[in-house]
């Protein structure tokens, strides 16, 4: 059990780094003027879809840690 715990706080720090670096690449979209190629380039990744993603599986992982065998 604690070998789980120790996998998903492990999880969850990648996430949250994930997290970090999506955000400062959506901020490096929005310094490029709207009609700049890199700008349409950068957000045609949905990079904002994507971060929602990744902080439902860090809500997902934080709720799991919080309430261990709840469902």
């Amino acid at each position: 059990m604690q070998e789980r715990h120790t996998s998903m706080i492990r999880e969850l720090h990648k996430a949250e780094d994930v997290r970090e670096r999506l955000q400062g690449l959506e901020g490096v979209a929005r310094s490029y003027p709207a009609d700049h190629d890199m700008r349409q380039r950068l957000e045609s990744m949905n990079i904002g879809q994507v971060l929602e993603m990744v902080e439902n599986d860090i809500d997902t992982l934080r709720d799991a840690l919080l309430h261990p065998g709840g469902s």
